[in-house]
């Protein structure tokens, strides 16, 4: 049984979001086919259950082809992968940047794999998942990490070179042909379920010409590795959060989150002495103070924030966690802010 509800920071969806505005299709409706409506594309380092970012890739392949993974990456995408890409950005060379994202891959992602294998004058980078999915997924997340790779190995001094070869698992029902006009390199079936690169080391230690001021190529201590609460009710509160206002905050809906049957999801959050009702009632708790207490004047407002359908609703709630209404706050409130220095 799960340990943890499989995390992505919402960045990975940045290329995807970019493609979809450019070409005037409706980004909302999009994300909403895979439970992700409540992304914005303004929070790139947001967690977001990896499920619906892989039902995502299928449901938009399903309308734009089986090649969208590749055919949204650009020159603009590094950038659009948030801190992840910053690391990237921040490198003098390809082989810095891909020492870098393995370094960073645990504050990206909870079950994604990249691996630097040393071979005959240079590297092979495998890339993959460990979870077991679908050929789909499979193929699409791979193609999508591989147009990453290319472009990257691509953007040196050396100018425009391709890989020495790419090994991908194939669609289902398409193979890989529809790939081949996006890399120009040998092009190679995998049976295995990651995803190969091979990278030459005068091109892997070239100078990177996509490279930013102001970015780090390691990342900062306030950027949280996605797995470091180590229990299921802390991935499962991550999850939560951001929808907690909306009307399919829902048990179900953090089930299909979690990958777990409904059964399986009350037992782990029972054997962790929660339960879904509680993890709610402290997410909205949390949200709402913070509300009312940067903003003690606006209870409707802050009933509004947290989807409560009335201020009473809230005052009755406020009560009930503190023993005090939310009238009693503001003096608190006025208090802090005088005491405040910043």
């Amino acid at each position: 049984m799960a340990k943890s509800i499989p995390l992505i920071r919402a960045a990975v969806l940045g290329p995807m979001i970019r493609w979809l505005r450019t070409s005037g299709l409706p980004v909302h409706e999009r994300l909403q086919l895979a439970d992700l409506g409540y992304i914005s594309g303004d929070e790139p380092e947001l967690p977001v259950p990896l499920f619906f970012v892989f039902e995502f890739f299928r449901k938009l392949a399903a309308l734009e082809g089986p090649d969208i993974a590749a055919r949204v990456i650009t020159e603009n995408s590094v950038a659009d992968l948030g801190k992840f890409g910053g690391v990237i950005l921040g490198s003098r060379t390809p082989r810095d940047a891909l020492l870098g994202v393995v370094a960073a891959l645990p504050r990206y992602s909870t079950h994604e794999l990249i691996s630097l294998r040393p071979i005959r004058g240079g590297l092979c980078v495998q890339a993959g998942w460990s979870m077991v999915l679908d050929g789909e997924t499979m193929h699409l997340t791979q193609q999508f990490t591989a147009s990453v790779i290319q472009r990257l190995y691509a953007a040196t001094e050396r100018g425009h070179i391709t890989p020495r070869s790419i090994r991908i698992r194939a669609h289902p029902a398409f193979g890989i042909e529809h790939l081949r006009p996006f890399f120009g390199v040998p092009l190679a079936i995998s049976n295995e379920a990651t995803l190969a690169v091979d990278l030459d080391d005068d091109v892997l230690d070239a100078a990177l010409l996509v490279g930013a001021s102001g970015h780090e190529e390691t990342p900062g201590e306030e950027w949280d590795f996605l797995n470091g609460g180590s229990s299921f009710s802390h991935s499962a509160r991550l999850v939560l959060g951001p929808m907690i206002d909306e009307p399919g905050s829902s048990f179900a809906r953090l089930a299909r989150a979690s990958g777990i049957s409904a059964r399986s999801l009350q037992r782990m959050l029972t054997l962790e002495g929660t339960s879904f009702r509680q993890l709610s009632d402290e997410l909205r708790r949390e949200r709402a103070l913070r509300v009312l207490l940067a903003n003690p004047g606006v209870i409707s407002a802050a009933a509004a924030d947290v989807g409560y359908a009335a201020q009473s609703s809230l005052s009755r709630a406020v009560r009930r966690w503190t023993g005090s209404s939310p009238k009693s706050l503001r003096p608190a409130a006025a208090r802090r802010r005088r005491t405040d220095p910043t």
